[in-house]
Parts: structure tokens; sequence; C-alpha cells
């Protein structure tokens, strides 16, 4: 496999949020992250860490040593800026969010360890780059930090979010799903399938010697003068297809879909 290139990462993005539910299957990252659960607008950009915990064993001669993870921890950390109480509610798994009868006021209660609920969230950083092809950074956990709200003359209050990843992702563990978007990958060329025609006094219409895969071959095949078309032979994939792609009144081969390589074996015999 060929290198990747090299790229700066360079500006922020957005935070993608939904309830997680045991046992559902986690979407890609790219195909989670739209407009329908994005959690909020961010400032200060986001953070990923990544720490670990390591054991060393060694002989007491220092000639030999193993060393082996014990532990890892994933944070998803990022500055919140635009809050309502359902924001806090996913902050906070002991709030909770109702609406006044009359709909005029939005009332989150925060605490009580009674009111914990338990929940988990997938969550997903999109970091948005055109130049050189975004990336998604995708966990399910938690915030297990709290928060601080801060209402300042002159500041737009931002919450420091700290979510932390939990091993729900697959069956294998994963704390975190990196996803990077590569421009301008080279496009798979279309798989092609040869067409040979064995005509005896008979022209065909199919000029071409083959066809891409899933395209429909036409060929009208036409009888020099004085003389009569049989019956051809038409295979494909070396299988007899004769009787659903001849069409003798029409004097006409139809494939709608090729999926093999293609034999036309035509004669017309004299009048």
């Amino acid at each position: 496999m060929d290198k990747a290139p090299e790229r700066i990462i360079l500006g922020s993005g957005y935070i993608h949020l939904a309830t997680f539910k045991k046992g559902q299957e986690i979407p890609e990252p790219e195909e989670f992250c739209t407009e329908a659960n994005r959690y909020s607008y961010i400032k200060n950009g986001a953070t990923l860490e990544y720490t670990n915990e390591v054991v060393e064993a060694k002989d007491d001669m220092g000639r030999v040593s193993k060393t082996v993870i014990t532990s890892e921890e994933v944070t998803l950390k990022a500055g919140l800026m635009t809050l309502i109480g359902d924001t806090i509610e996913k902050l906070c798994d002991t709030a909770r969010v109702s609406v006044s009868a009359n709909g005029k006021y939005r009332k989150t209660k925060i605490g009580g360890v009674g009111n914990r609920k338990g929940a988990k969230y997938v969550i997903c950083f999109h970091h948005v780059d055109p130049e050189d092809g975004d990336i998604w950074v995708m966990i399910v956990g938690q915030n297990q930090a709290g928060f601080t709200l801060s209402f300042a003359p002159s500041d737009a209050t931002v919450v420091d979010a700290e979510f932390k990843a939990m091993p729900n992702l697959d069956g294998e563990g994963t704390l975190v799903n990196y996803v990077e978007e590569i421009l301008d990958a080279e496009e798979p060329e279309p798989q092609t399938y040869t067409v040979e025609q064995n005509l005896t006094n008979v022209t065909s219409s199919f000029e071409g010697t083959s066809i891409s895969a899933g395209g429909k071959l036409e060929a009208i095949l036409t009888a020099e003068a004085s003389h009569t078309i049989q019956t051809p032979t038409i295979t494909m994939n070396s299988q007899d297809i004769t009787e659903t792609a001849w069409s003798a009144a029409e004097k006409k081969v139809t494939i709608e879909s090729v999926t093999g390589n293609v034999i036309i074996t035509a004669t017309a015999v004299q009048d």
C-alpha cells in the first residue's frame, strides 16, 4: 500500500450526539454526523486524549524485559457554546428536563443520585477540511467531569465537556474510531467482458469486441441477400441463453445486463 500523503490539521468542527442503546449497531461516523443529531456548536475546538498504563517485567540483571498495556483511557473534550436544558441533560446523568404547562419555560432539574439514568451516548466530532479531507472522531461514552456554567458580562458562556470513552463501539473493545476522508481516491476501472461474434453470411449492428459489466447488449443480425438466418447460439459466461436473448421476429439479440463473456454464433443459409 502506498504511503498516505501527510496532512496539516487546522480548524475546528461540530459535535454530534445520540443516545446509545445496548446492542445497537453503531453507524459509520461519516453517516452519523448529520444536522439532525448535531449536539452543540463549539468554541476553542476539540481535543482527543489517549492515555494508558503499562506494566514492565524485568529480570534482576536487566537483560530481558517485557511490557504489556494493562489499561487504556480515551477522553474527547470540547467547549460547548450553544446551550439549552437538553444539552445539559446529556452532560449530567441526574438532570431532568421538562416544559411548563403554558409552554413558556423549559425547566432543568439537576442532582439527586436516585435520578441517575445510566445513559451512554454515541459522540462524534466532525472536523471539516475541504482541502485535505474531513476527519471524524467517534466514541461511545458519557460526560464524567461535571460542568461549570459561568455568566460573564462580555464573554459567551462555554461549558467544557469531557466525554470518557467506553468499549462499546464494537465487539473488539475499541475505544475510538478515527476516520479520515481520502480525496481524489482513484475509482476502480469498470470491469468489462468480451463480445465474440462468429458470423457466417450475417452482419451485426454491434461492432464492438467488449462491453462493460452490467451493460445492455443489443445486436440486430442481418442476413446477406437471398439468405435466411438460422436460429443463432448465444452464450454468456459459457451458459446458453439463446432462449431469453434471441428474438426471431426482430432478428435481434438483447442481453439486459452482461455478467460474463458473450459469444454469438449465427449462420444464414441461401434461399
